[in-house]
């Protein structure tokens, strides 16, 4: 499988990026420094052998919430001294526009770079990697099962109307769809509780609960230079946090 240079970053070099663009976004001046986060957190799925998806993603994901800021702040929020914008009957505040395209931005950055780390690592190996750096083992599998949980239903949802509609489910309109979903729900439930039931028999039988460190099958290498690179980008957004507290900027 062919991989970019993104993804083959340790997970912790990925998600310490991801949080750093977010954070820098929000305490950098507005609006260019929450504008340039902004794209650099765009900026970051090029590197990534999955970026069609991730930006297929992106758009589904942001474009509605942009147009509801504009809208929202462009009619709600007036902003004297900015001018004002008319279009199909209505008139929209160029404040606020401006207001928006800063909350966009900020949230855009903190998107992109999580999703960027969610899409192009593992769920186990994210949570491996945690664990390898001290994280307790129970909130290794909350965290696990947090970011498996979605995927894993889905798949039962879909297996689930496979088999229905192999015994002779027919779903050809919206109206078929909300009445498929009631045949949906029980076997949806039961499913989801057996899934329990077996994964916590399967944690007793591996000794969940005992104090002695798992061996692992795979280790997770971590460069020195990526090491050296974390501890950069942490230093320096600690220093951001610091100018901003102390009012080198506003």
């Amino acid at each position: 499988m062919q991989t970019g240079w993104f993804d083959r970053l340790h997970p912790l070099t990925k998600l310490s990026w991801a949080i750093i663009v977010a954070i820098a976004a929000y305490i950098t001046p507005a609006p260019w420094g929450a504008w340039a986060m902004m794209g650099v957190a765009i900026a970051t799925p090029l590197t990534s052998s999955q970026r069609r998806s991730i930006y297929r993603t992106l758009l589904g994901l942001f474009v509605p919430i942009a147009i509801s800021l504009f809208i929202i702040q462009g009619l709600l929020f007036p902003t004297p001294g900015y001018g004002q914008l008319s279009l199909g009957g209505m008139t929209f505040e160029l404040g606020g526009f401006s207001i928006a395209s800063v909350s966009l931005a900020r949230i855009v950055a903190l998107g992109s770079g999580l999703l960027a780390v969610i899409m192009t690592t593992t769920p186990s190996t994210l949570a491996q990697a945690l664990a390898e750096r001290g994280m307790p083992r129970s909130i290794e599998y909350i965290l696990l099962m947090a970011l498996q949980i979605l995927p894993d239903m889905r798949q039962r949802t879909d297996a689930i109307l496979e088999a229905q509609q192999a015994r002779g489910l027919v779903i050809t309109s919206l109206p078929s769809r909300i009445k498929a979903l009631i045949p949906l729900i029980g076997p949806l439930v039961v499913g989801a509780l057996i899934d329990v039931e077996e994964r916590a028999m399967a944690l007793e039988q591996r000794a969940f609960a005992s104090s002695t460190p798992p061996t692992r099958l795979h280790h997770i290498d971590d460069s020195r230079s990526q090491h050296i690179a974390r501890t950069s980008m942490w230093l320096i957004v600690i220093g951001l946090v610091i100018a901003r507290i102390s009012g080198v900027w506003s």
